[in-house]
C-alpha cells in the first residue's frame, strides 16, 4: 500500500489547517456500554470534528450485538461507505470483551474513521490507505477500558494513485484468474455478495486497479451480517450459509464464490476486467499503473467499458512500437540451431491458440498460465512455435470483433504481431 506520513496522533487541539498539506481524519467508537447517558450500543467516544449529524448517522449504521458473521475475536470486518453528502466512513469491526449485560457473547466493537470528500481525494479515494495509516498510528483493538475522548488524526498522504507493486501482488495464475473474474462480477452487478475463503487483499488490489474517481462508488463490508440498513454494494459473508441465503433473497443480488470461481465462457467479459487481465499477463506494472493513474477525475462507472478497451489497445500499441524490428539473417552465416519442442507437449498449446482465436476466454487464460513456469530453451521454443501458428491463423481468418480482441491479447502473450 502507499506510504502515509503520520504527523500527529494527538492533535485534537489543532485546527485542521494547522499543518500545510495534511488531512484531518476524525474518529468515533461504536459499541455496547453503560454510560452516564444510556445503556447499550452507542457512540462511546468521538473526536471534535464529529458533528451531531455524523453521530446520528453512525449510530444508525453501527453494527450491534451478533453483527459479526464469525465468533473469532481475531476476526475483523473492514467497512467503507459514504457518510452524508460530503464525507466517507472507513471502519474496522471486531469482537471486544464480554457483554456487560450478561446476555452472553462479546460486545461488537467498531472503530470509525471519518474524512471529508476533499481529504479522501488526497488519499486517491482508497479506503485501504486510511486503514493502513490508522494501524500505523495506534493499536485499534479494544482495550480493557473504553476511551471517553478521541483526538483528530492528522496525516500526510503520499504515494501514486496506483501502486505498481499491488498489481503484481497475486502472481499465481489461479489467483490472477480469480481477480479477473472478480472484476467482471463486481463491475457487472448492482450488488454483489462474495463468499468463501477470501482475503481483504483482493479488495485492496481491486481498489488499486480502479480509476481514482470510480473508487467511492463501491461501498463494502467484509464480515458483517447482511442488514438492509447498511447499503453496501460489495458484501462479504464468508462461509455463513444462513446469511448467504437471507441476503440472496434480496432482489438484484449476485453471488461470487471465491472457493469455486466460474470463468466467463467467452468474450462477454466486462472490458475493464479484460484490460486487468492484459496488465497482469504482460508483467509491466509501472506502465499499467501509469495508464490507470492518468485517467481523468471525471471518469464515471459507465465509462469503464470503453476505457478498458482503449487502455488495452494503448498498451498493445506501445509494446509493438518498442518491439525491435525483425532483421533477416545474414546470408552464409551459420545460425544457431533452434531447439525443437517435443510434439506431444506442443500440440495442446497449439490447440489453445486455435481455441483462443475462436473467442474461448478460458483458453486465453490457460495460455497465460503456460508461460508462468521458469524460462528454458524448450519453453521458449514452444512459445516460438505457438507464435508462428498464431500468425498463420490470424492472417488466414477474416477479422471479427471477437477475433480482434483475441488477436491483441495473444500478441501480448506470445510477443508476436500479425
Amino acid at each position: 500500500m502507499a506510504d502515509v506520513a503520520i504527523l500527529s496522533s494527538n492533535s485534537s487541539s489543532l485546527p485542521p489547517s494547522s499543518s500545510v498539506g495534511t488531512v484531518p481524519v476524525e474518529q468515533a467508537i461504536f459499541t455496547s456500554a453503560q454510560t452516564t447517558s444510556k445503556d447499550g450500543y452507542q457512540l462511546v467516544a468521538w473526536s471534535h470534528g464529529i458533528n451531531a449529524e455524523d453521530a446520528r448517522q453512525l449510530a444508525i449504521w453501527g453494527p450491534a450485538h451478533d453483527s459479526m458473521i464469525a465468533e473469532d475475536p481475531a476476526d475483523v470486518s473492514l467497512n467503507f461507505h459514504p457518510l452524508g453528502k460530503d464525507k466517507y466512513c472507513i471502519s474496522r469491526t471486531m469482537l471486544g470483551t464480554a457483554e456487560y449485560s450478561g446476555r452472553g457473547g462479546r460486545q461488537v466493537y467498531t472503530h470509525c474513521f471519518v474524512v471529508r470528500a476533499a481529504g479522501f481525494a488526497r488519499f486517491h479515494n482508497d479506503p485501504f490507505r486510511i486503514v493502513s495509516a490508522a494501524l500505523a498510528i495506534r493499536d485499534l483493538r479494544p482495550g480493557a477500558e473504553l476511551p471517553t475522548d478521541l483526538p483528530t488524526l492528522t496525516m500526510l498522504p503520499s504515494g501514486p494513485p496506483v501502486e505498481p507493486g499491488l498489481i503484481r501482488f497475486f502472481d499465481s495464475p489461479s489467483q490472477q484468474q480469480t481477480l479477473v473474474a472478480w472484476f467482471h462480477h463486481a463491475l457487472s452487478s448492482r450488488k454483489l455478495l462474495f463468499t468463501g475463503s477470501y482475503t481483504d487483499r483482493y479488495l485492496s488490489v481491486f481498489f488499486n486497479l480502479l480509476p481514482v474517481s470510480v473508487r467511492p462508488c463501491f461501498p463494502f463490508s467484509t464480515r458483517l451480517r447482511y442488514s438492509p440498513r447498511r447499503d453496501f454494494r460489495l458484501i462479504g459473508l464468508g462461509n455463513d450459509l444462513e446469511e448467504q441465503k437471507k441476503a440472496a433473497r434480496q432482489e438484484g443480488f449476485s453471488v461470487f464464490p471465491f472457493d469455486s470461481v466460474a470463468r466467463t465462457p467467452d468474450l462477454s467479459r466486462h472490458p475493464w476486467a479484460t484490460w486487468v487481465q492484459v496488465a497482469l499477463c504482460q508483467k509491466d506494472p509501472d506502465e499499467a499503473a501509469r495508464l490507470i493513474g492518468e485517467l481523468p477525475l471525471s471518469t464515471q462507472p459507465g465509462n469503464l467499458a470503453s476505457l478498458g478497451n482503449r487502455l488495452r489497445m494503448a498498451f498493445s500499441g506501445k509494446r509493438r512500437k518498442e518491439e525491435p524490428s525483425q532483421v533477416a539473417p545474414t546470408p552464409f552465416v551459420d545460425q544457431p540451431k533452434r531447439e525443437e519442442p517435443e510434439q506431444s507437449a506442443l500440440d495442446p498449446l497449439l490447440q489453445l491458440v486455435e481455441r483462443s482465436l475462436d473467442g474461448d476466454i478460458s483458453a486465453l487464460e490457460q495460455l497465460t498460465s503456460a508461460w508462468e513456469t521458469p524460462r528454458s530453451a524448450a519453453r521458449e521454443a514452444q512459445r516460438e512455435q505457438c507464435a508462428e501458428h498464431f500468425l498463420k491463423l490470424a492472417r488466414e481468418r477474416a477479422p471479427s470483433e471477437r477475433s480482434s480482441m483475441a488477436v491483441e491479447i495473444l500478441s501480448l502473450i506470445l510477443h508476436a504481431t500479425p
